[in-house]
């Protein structure tokens, strides 16, 4: 277990393609280190929150103030992307050109949250769809094929979900995902088979249980096995195990990883949190070969040190 970044960062990391390099912010930019921590600020930027690391460009993709970026790892061909709306979440495509970027509106008088695909220069840019009135979207997030993404739906105030939907994004084609609602922290397997959430009764007092499903709603696995603060949601690249953060207490958490199925699960790291506060989480980030995961309290509204853990095969 390393500590690798000691600067407070702001935002999640993305992993470069090839697993030796990741992308966060600080309150002064982004900045792209290797594994070791050594570091290059390559933008200037404050208060960025979303990285995305495009896995066929190579191009990374953030949010500042509500506008788009997109630029080369070293800073090169930063340009901004012209969206009709202030931008609050985007992911690249698997294996695809294009980036899913929700944005927020005026549409009549009314504030709507759309999605939209962009491509790397915002020279093509469409909507695929709108929350009704009343409602934001969430998390987008691509499937392997790149032809479909999944998202969820709130109130705009609150991160839990009330439903999720899969969308082509060739033509209109939706479907409803089956979830437990309220749900926050939805994350959809690499290949798409499964979806990992937190859930419960217990869900308005900032408690619940991870649970693992099929994308049909079947084989539904509840793997906690008790109520409580989980957050870090992250699936391995291989879609086989998910990682994920309990928060003990105020001043501590673990680091868990569980197999898809429920069963084998291994406690990585307990981690005595930097800035303890009660509504703290945290957010973990896989490596492309499955053999490292970062995390720390970088999750936007706090900031802290990022911390790696090497595993091993079994």
């Amino acid at each position: 277990m390393t500590r690798i970044v000691v600067q407070p960062a702001l935002s999640p990391v993305a992993f470069s393609p090839d697993g030796e390099k990741i992308a966060f912010s600080t309150n002064r930019g982004i900045r792209v280190a290797d594994l070791s921590g050594a570091f290059r600020e390559i933008a200037r930027a404050r208060g960025a929150t979303a990285i995305s690391w495009s896995p066929r460009l190579g191009l990374i993709a953030y949010i500042e103030a509500g506008a788009v970026w997109s630029m080369r790892p070293d800073g090169r061909q930063r340009v901004r992307l012209s969206l009709p709306g202030v931008a609050g979440d985007l992911s690249w495509a698997r294996g695809g050109d294009k980036l899913a970027v929700v944005l927020r509106r005026s549409v009549e008088g009314a504030t709507r949250f759309e999605l939209w695909i962009t491509s790397r220069d915002g020279g093509f840019r469409r909507m695929l769809t709108r929350a009704p009135i009343g409602r934001a979207i969430r998390d987008p997030q691509w499937f392997n094929d790149s032809l479909f993404l999944l998202f969820g739906v709130s109130a705009p105030g609150s991160l839990a979900l009330e439903r999720a939907t899969r969308i082509r994004i060739a033509y209109p084609d939706r479907r409803e995902v089956p979830i437990d609602t309220p749900a926050v922290s939805l994350r959809l397997a690499p290949y798409g088979e499964r979806v990992a959430y937190v859930t419960g009764p217990a869900l308005e007092d900032d408690r619940g249980r991870v649970v693992i499903s099929r994308l049909n709603g079947t084989g539904r696995v509840t793997v906690t096995s008790k109520d409580g603060r989980y957050t870090g949601l992250a699936w391995s690249p291989q879609g086989d195990k998910l990682a994920y953060a309990e928060l003990i207490n105020d001043a501590e958490a673990e680091i868990w990883v569980v197999d898809a199925d429920g069963t084998g699960r291994l406690r990585v790291f307990s981690y005595a949190l930097e800035l303890p506060d009660p509504s703290v989480a945290l957010s973990t980030t896989w490596s492309p070969d499955g053999l490292k995961l970062i995390f720390g309290t970088n999750t936007g509204a706090f900031t802290g040190p990022l911390w790696l853990a090497t595993l091993e095969r079994r």
